[in-house]
């Protein structure tokens, strides 16, 4: 790869107690040919930090091996990260996920072409590895976001919810957005503040390829993280997460030029309710609010049991509408049938690389 090339582009790889999962990810890389640089955001304890650093010094990898204390929160890690980094795009890719490297470039392309954007991603599909790696759907793949508007941006993301974390963002955009999240608690408040500010900076561009495979393994547990959580526990927590959310999107959007010109603050909170009370909707049902109640009802009730019936009955259930995106998506590519296969074989690559460890 010449160096200018190499110049582009960072991969973050966050990583904490599961070297296996990150010795599979870099052989997986090293299988590939990636040779951009990455940075390995490692929290482990000294055993697992141990075995990383064997297996990022046999990978042959460009990677440089940042180690933070074990009880650093994943947000203050990439934050802390991020900020080292010194090509003009990065992206993040968890320790148990694929990413897909053979669009890459044409995506770091389209970012160079149109300053606009704030960041770009394709679309990505679910995956439960085991003997047969079980690829479940397409789980974002809805169009582009880039109305000039930083509010219409918003309201067209949470209109139909998928998450931006994984794109590939400027660094710039990233470095700025990170440090605010510590100002919300919640990892759902944290994700969906991602979300908006890298949305108020600017638009988020899907190609028609896929980008990443994302592992729906149970992974650490980590409360707060969906909105049937905070159903289970104390559902009023939800509504002050959002409240300190909101009133950093305002004043972020206040903030913009365009928006201040046309806003007020309350139609700013108006319409931000609105739209997040349809992002809401959804998960707060009547069946997911009954069966709470029912469990709450019942004598001996545990949060940790009830959580995890919401989580099985609901949050992992997939409709058969929900199915038919995979269809969809593969629909509108030009060769879906080698799309497919193409998935199939970097799956089934890095499900042997994990057999192997």
């Amino acid at each position: 790869m010449p160096a200018s090339r190499r110049l582009r582009y960072t991969l973050l790889i966050p990583t904490y107690n599961r070297p296996a999962s990150l010795r599979s990810l870099l052989g997986y890389l090293a299988a590939r040919g990636f040779d951009y640089p990455i940075r390995v955001l490692d929290s482990s304890s000294a055993d697992a930090l141990s075995r990383n650093r064997e297996a990022i010094g046999g990978a042959g990898l460009d990677i440089v091996h940042q180690a933070y204390d074990t009880a650093i929160s994943l947000m203050v890690k990439l934050s802390l990260g991020t900020r080292a980094v010194e090509t003009p795009y990065c992206s993040v890719c968890a320790d148990d996920d694929i990413l897909f490297t053979n669009h890459l470039d044409q995506l770091l392309d389209h970012l160079d072409a149109n300053p606009h954007l704030a960041a770009a991603h394709g679309y990505y599909i679910d995956f439960r590895p085991g003997d047969v790696f079980d690829i479940s759907d397409i789980v974002y793949w809805a169009p582009s976001i880039e109305a000039d508007d930083p509010l219409k941006r918003i309201v067209a993301q949470m209109s139909n919810y998928q998450a931006i974390f994984y794109a590939i963002s400027r660094t710039s955009v990233l470095q700025s957005v990170l440090p605010q999240l510590a100002r919300v608690q919640s990892p759902l408040a944290q994700e969906l503040l991602s979300s908006s500010l890298t949305l108020i900076a600017g638009g988020v561009c899907r190609l028609a390829h896929f980008v990443m495979a994302r592992n729906t393994s149970p992974s650490i547990a980590t409360d707060g993280w969906h909105p049937h959580q905070f159903l289970a526990t104390k559902p009023d927590s939800l509504f002050r997460e959002y409240a300190a959310y909101r009133a950093v999107v305002v004043e972020h959007l206040l903030a913009d030029a365009r928006c201040r010109a046309i806003y007020s603050p309350e139609q700013l909170e108006h319409i931000l309710d609105l739209v997040h009370l349809k992002y809401l909707t959804p998960m707060i049902s009547p069946p997911v609010v009954d069966y709470v109640l029912s469990e709450l009802l019942r004598p001996g009730h545990e949060p940790g049991d009830i959580m995890r019936g919401v989580r099985d009955n609901f949050t992992n259930r997939y409709t058969v509408a929900a199915r038919g995106y995979l269809r969809r998506g593969l629909s509108q590519l030009t060769q879906p049938r080698y799309a497919l296969k193409r998935i199939s074989h970097a799956v089934r690559l890095f499900s042997g690389l994990r057999l192997r460890e």
